[in-house]
């Protein structure tokens, strides 16, 4: 599928990322993300899980401590961005579960946080990036307020099956290079320390691999663009 360049300078704000998980924006946007900063738009950035589900065998880190990590792991990341913690929500809902949740419900709590500055953009993970948080988060955070989304990828690149992908005449694909804030993007992913080996106490707990962060420091990031909306 062609793809085109994308120019920050054309995205108006305030923009908002939604992150089902910290360490999410990190990964999928960290590079956009920091040169929006750096051009001046206001960045605004809402975690949609505890993220508490990662380790779910340690005794070191239970989930209400590794929650209570990931969320300050979560702050630390967006700051390296340039993202103050006054421009910042946390819903606080179930990691792994976020399908569970009635999308009425995600829905509202979205919408009050939007309230804090309504959103020109939203940057949201791609609805079949393969995740079913990711999944589930897609429809409820698109109702909250009616403007431009645009799709971003975390896992699709490296997990993805072609269904997955966006066809033809459903988006549009922007690619965004990375190399101009890779380091940023790698400090902000660096943040995500309870990701990235320090739970030593639960071998089937969740690691990002080394082939993913290389893959997202390599990049570059994709994002697709619902047909039938503008982002400029």
């Amino acid at each position: 599928m062609e793809s085109v360049a994308l120019n920050p300078a054309t995205l108006s704000g305030p923009v908002w990322v939604v992150a089902p998980h910290p360490d999410d924006e990190a990964l999928g946007c960290g590079a956009l993300l920091a040169a929006l900063v750096a051009q001046g738009t206001e960045v605004w950035a809402l975690l949609l899980t505890d993220g508490g589900f990662s380790h779910p065998g340690s005794r070191t880190y239970p989930r209400v401590r590794l929650a209570a990590l990931r969320l300050e792991e979560w702050r630390r990341g967006l700051q390296v961005l340039g993202i103050s913690p006054e421009r910042s929500a946390a819903l606080g809902l179930p990691d792994g579960a976020l399908a569970a949740v009635p999308p009425e419900q995600v829905t509202a709590a979205v919408r009050r946080a939007f309230q804090l500055a309504p959103p020109a953009l939203v940057l949201l993970p791609w609805q079949r990036d393969p995740h079913p948080d990711h999944r589930a988060a897609w429809e409820p955070v698109r109702a909250a307020w009616n403007t431009p989304v645009l799709g971003y990828s975390v896992w699709l690149t490296g997990r993805g099956a072609a269904a997955d992908w966006p066809v033809a005449a459903e988006a549009q694909v922007l690619t965004f290079d990375v190399t101009p804030h890779r380091r940023t993007k790698a400090a902000a992913i660096a943040a995500h320390r309870s990701q990235l080996g320090l739970i030593q106490d639960d071998p089937s707990g969740f690691t990002l691999s080394a082939e993913m962060v290389d893959r997202a420091l390599t990049g570059p990031e994709l994002y697709f663009r619902p047909y039938g909306q503008s982002v400029d």
